[in-house]
């Protein structure tokens, strides 16, 4: 069985595995546009946990939703494991987002 994942933004440099991965394998990646690209795993990654598509510098942003979700707290290999050990969270402020304030 393929190894997949999917990338849930444009914007985003990180993917979500929709299969388990094993080091060395390649992951083909399904893009929000239905294209697809591949990239080979550095790490092995359980189901939906999420693989770098790009390499990251440490302090960068990771993206998902098209959102920042944390920085890379270290730097992460294009393939590699994207998780709470290499991304610290960033906290947000909600209440500033809001569209329609009382």
């Amino acid at each position: 069985m393929p190894c997949r994942a999917i990338q849930l933004h444009a914007r985003d440099n990180i993917a979500v595995c929709t299969t388990p991965v094993e080091v060395g394998q390649t992951v083909v990646v399904t893009r929000p546009d239905g294209t697809t690209d591949e990239v080979v795993a550095l790490s092995a990654i359980t189901f939906c946990n999420k693989i770098a598509l790009c390499a990251v510098a440490q302090g960068e942003e990771i993206l998902k939703y098209g959102e920042v979700i944390g920085r890379a707290a270290a730097p992460i290999a294009r393939g590699a494991l994207a998780n709470d050990v290499n991304i610290a969270s960033q906290p947000r402020a909600y209440a500033d987002e809001y569209l329609i304030r009382n």
